[in-house]
């Protein structure tokens, strides 16, 4: 089957929406790596339902109006990866989880290391939040997004503003673009590196 894609600007950079037929496949990244997530082969398609829908929930998410998705999803992964990333779709709005703790919700203490590399594999980034899983102790991880963005996502859903955040620290820099910006030439050639 061939997927369709649609891009969107957002706080974090440029994101690749991807659907399977009426279904969500996955949020890619502007500078993911390439085949963290396997897809075939890929067609621009602005005018598919569940993309424009997509879109419109990422926005009102990152305008701080929405802190659940309701979207048809279409998982593709190991049964393992599924269930991790299922348990990724239970964390709250807000709240974060440990990779440990989401060993045991998936009842396997002992698959910490699996579940961290199930996490970096998650096709549905934001909407599967994997961006709400951090360290034991307490220290953001690796994230496909790269750690800026993970830290806006966070301070997103607490509730703390660029603003916020710049008076905490005492900081008169602001946030508006977390993620840095790769340069036009390296947008050109490592852009999704997904197909399409």
């Amino acid at each position: 089957m061939i997927y369709a894609y649609k891009l969107m600007d957002s706080p974090v950079g440029k994101l690749k929406l991807v659907a399977k037929g009426d279904r969500l496949s996955a949020i890619l990244w502007e500078n993911d790596k390439p085949n963290r997530v396997r897809l075939h082969q890929m067609v621009e398609a602005n005018d598919r339902p569940i993309l424009i829908e997509a879109e419109r929930q990422l926005n009102e998410y990152f305008a701080g109006t929405r802190n659940q998705f309701d979207l048809a999803l279409d998982f593709e992964g190991t049964g393992f990866q599924k269930k991790v990333w299922d348990a990724l779709l239970t964390i709250p709005f807000g709240e974060t989880r440990s990779y440990k703790e989401i060993a045991a919700q998936i009842g396997d203490l002992k698959a910490v290391r699996a579940v961290g590399a199930a996490n970096g594999k998650n096709p549905l980034s934001i909407v599967a939040p994997c961006h709400r899983v951090i360290g034991a102790s307490g220290d953001l991880t690796g994230f496909a997004g790269g750690l800026a963005a993970k830290q806006f996502l966070l301070s997103l859903e607490s509730g703390q503003t660029s603003l916020d955040m710049n008076a905490a620290t005492g900081s008169d820099e602001t946030q508006a673009q977390p993620a840095r910006q790769p340069s036009r030439s390296a947008k050109q050639t490592s852009l999704f590196g997904n197909g399409g």
